[in-house]
């Protein structure tokens, strides 16, 4: 498939997404800098990103690649939240999104090495938890652009 029809496919499955309630949790102050907040605002940045999104120079992403992908959030919920349909969901385009057209890290990221578990510096992305969780069955880690962060990020 190409890159274009994947982000109608996408927007096609997020457009009754409740967006609007991930948007005022982001606003709201009783998640002052957690990561509840950070993950809404973040992810309902990303929403709006792919309905403004313009596909420039078209290329092709593998059809087997999206089904594994879809699979593997499909996996990770029926683990950790069965009947979390509608987060799901979200999540699963939200990472087809992310880690096949945008390649941006499928989490929130800072700009502090000594502070920030994924984080940009000198314009690529690393993630110090990428090792630990990176062998997990199904795990989400092998398709995000974040590179291991290894023993660096205490020397800064």
């Amino acid at each position: 498939m190409k890159a274009s029809e994947l982000i109608l496919y996408i927007r096609e499955n997020l457009k009754d997404y409740p967006i609007e309630y991930l948007k005022n949790k982001a606003q709201d102050d009783r998640y002052p800098d957690s990561i509840t907040k950070r993950l809404a605002i973040y992810n309902s940045s990303i929403y709006d990103e792919i309905f403004d999104k313009e596909i420039e120079d078209d290329f092709d992403i593998k059809d087997s690649l999206v089904k594994k992908i879809e699979d593997d959030v499909n996996y990770y919920f029926s683990i950790y939240d069965p009947y979390d349909d509608e987060n799901r969901d979200f999540t699963r385009n939200l990472c087809l999104y992310l880690s096949l057209i945008a390649k941006k890290p499928l989490h929130p990221f800072g700009n502090n090495p000594n502070k920030d578990n994924m984080y940009l510096l000198n314009e690529e992305y690393f993630c110090k938890d990428r090792i630990k969780y990176l062998k997990d069955e199904n795990s989400l880690c092998r398709y995000c652009v974040c590179k291991k962060a290894g023993l660096t990020f205490g020397f800064f």
